[in-house]
């Protein structure tokens, strides 16, 4: 009888979420490390705290970190998952926007962390890694997909 229990417990646990699967610890780390960043300097091309950082370059160092390897470029990143919709978006996943005036083929990502909200490095010499609500007219208006790199 006291194994039923124990087991009993370790499900409630379990159903309460308390138990998060590898990607979900790995999803979590990510957003972390990019969230670590915020107040960072922009720097076109950076990927590293010590350079500043470009958007690519955010979203590369943060996965990094955690050993996933993605390509340098938005383009690139774009590519190296799998595409959805905004609805089915979680935190980790990445989102791609473009804006009058960027360069043919020109994108830029933001990382989300759910809840409306993503984490970015903006793309001005002036501007700094922030947090963003995603779900601004700004926003919504240039959105032209997502990727998820872990599943």
């Amino acid at each position: 009888m006291r194994l039923a229990a124990v087991l009993a417990v370790a499900l409630a646990v379990s159903a309460c979420g308390l138990f998060r699967s590898k990607a979900q610890d790995l999803r979590h780390d990510i957003v972390e490390t990019a969230l670590d960043q915020v107040g960072e300097d922009y720097h076109y091309g950076g990927n590293n705290p010590s350079d500043g950082f470009d958007c690519s370059g955010l979203v590369q160092y943060s996965y990094a970190r955690s050993g996933v390897k993605l390509p340098r470029t938005a383009a690139e990143q774009r590519r190296a998952g799998k595409g959805i919709t905004m609805d089915k978006a979680r935190p980790g996943d990445l989102l791609f926007y473009n804006f009058a005036g960027a360069k043919p083929g020109g994108w830029h990502v933001v990382m989300y962390l759910g809840d409306g909200e993503g984490v970015h490095a903006p793309t001005s010499d002036k501007g700094e890694v922030e947090k963003i609500d995603i779900t601004q007219k700004h926003w919504r208006q240039r959105f032209v997909g997502a990727t998820r790199v872990i599943e």
